[in-house]
């Protein structure tokens, strides 16, 4: 049996009403995802044809979703770049520069990496 509602807990009238709104939201929420779901079905089936009509056209499908992909990460990394204030554009761009053409680059990091052990071994006298 429930217990009276004291001061310091809520009826059990507020509780049920508590859950019911938030499953109702719940409700709306599964709504929209199948609106937002159907809608992105639609737009990946179009996505699927225009890369059939490119490889009908001769086009590689892999190297162009490849080159896709690589575009998409280039437009995300110039938007991390222009919501940077000018003084750290500046020193970004400083950074790179020390880091050299290629240090963004596996085989530039590698190559940084060697030569900061050989300047540490040096330093050592090694």
């Amino acid at each position: 049996m429930a217990r009276a509602a004291s001061e310091n807990s809520p009826s059990d009238g507020h509780v049920k009403e508590a859950v019911a709104n938030i499953e109702e939201t719940y409700r709306k929420l599964e709504t929209e995802r199948g609106i937002y779901m159907n809608k992105c079905k639609g737009i990946r089936s179009e996505m699927k044809d225009h890369y059939s009509d490119a490889a009908n056209l001769g086009i590689a499908k892999k190297l162009l979703a490849k080159i896709i992909k690589e575009r998409e990460y280039e437009r995300k990394i110039d938007k991390l770049t222009a919501d940077l204030e000018p003084d750290e554009r500046s020193e970004l761009e400083m950074l790179i520069e020390k880091l050299g053409e290629f240090g963004s680059t596996p085989l530039g990091q590698a190559a940084l990496a060697k030569a900061d052990g050989a300047a540490t071994l040096a330093q050592v006298g090694a």
